[in-house]
């Protein structure tokens, strides 16, 4: 299965100098992710027989590292947890479909900021 992009891309062209927030070695992982997130919003409209544009090379590094941060993120607080206070403990819980949801609308804002005037999001409708 071909990924969007590729580490070389991801800390050559879209880090610009920045510190890379996925480690270079689990990277392809995330990628390959973000190209399954990225296929099913653009109805597989992307042409894996050319060279990938920028546009969806970066939008792929993009939805990796948010998809890498939501997991970093929840490894750290416990499934479900919105809010914890501990004077006078009190805690509040989410439902696993707001966190769902979040993550969807996130994921769909990079994606539509990357390749929403590219024609890669047409249905052909």
């Amino acid at each position: 299965m071909v990924s969007y992009t590729t580490v070389e891309y991801y800390t050559d062209k879209y880090l610009m100098g920045r510190q890379a927030v996925i480690d270079t070695a689990v990277f392809p992982f995330y990628a390959q992710k973000a190209t399954q997130i990225i296929k099913q919003y653009t109805f597989d409209n992307v042409d894996e027989t050319k060279p990938f544009k920028d546009e969806i090379q970066m939008c792929c590094c993009e939805v990796a590292e948010h998809l890498y941060e939501i997991e970093e993120h929840n490894k750290s607080k416990p499934v479900g947890v919105a809010s914890e206070k501990v004077g006078e403990y009190s805690i509040s819980y989410e439902s696993s479909k707001v966190s769902e949801d979040i993550l969807n609308k996130e994921t769909r804002n990079i994606i539509y900021s990357w390749l929403g005037d590219t024609g890669y999001l047409y249905k052909g409708v």
